[in-house]
């Protein structure tokens, strides 16, 4: 157990997957299956699912060449179950407005909508991490 941000953090696992769409499929079941073997709802599973789906589709679309590794993480903390997904690339994700007639661009927005929190730090060698936190209660 560690301490990260003031969190107690339990229980990590991780995958390094390739940055190619073949990869989603990959941390999806990846996550699914953490999720399972900590026997939170299927529910939560799912919209965990959900979460990572759309953080590693915005890492391969915008902060990713083919090939460059992405890191993904699911541990437990004291605020929730967390995700992360680690990349290579200093850019931010930006949240675009919600517009009715867009037929993409709203990941960061459902992230929002189905977490308790996410954020972006900076990682100490460049890229970044983008967190979400689940909420199990």
């Amino acid at each position: 157990m560690t301490r990260e941000n003031d969190q107690c953090v339990a229980a990590a696992a991780g995958v390094v997957v390739e940055a190619c769409e073949e990869s989603v499929k990959e941390v999806r079941e990846f996550v699914g299956g953490w999720f399972g073997a900590h026997h939170y709802s299927s529910d939560l599973a799912y919209l965990a699912r959900t979460v990572v789906t759309e953080l590693v589709t915005n890492a391969l679309r915008h902060a990713c060449d083919p090939g460059d590794p992405i890191t993904v993480r699911v541990m437990l903390s004291d605020a929730g179950p967390v995700i992360e997904v680690e990349d290579g690339s200093d850019a931010q994700p930006v949240v675009q407005p919600l517009t009715l007639d867009e037929t993409s661009g709203r990941g960061l927005a459902m992230v929002e909508l189905m977490t308790l929190a996410w954020g972006v730090r900076a990682r100490g060698g460049g890229g970044k991490v983008v967190f979400a936190v689940l909420d199990a209660g």
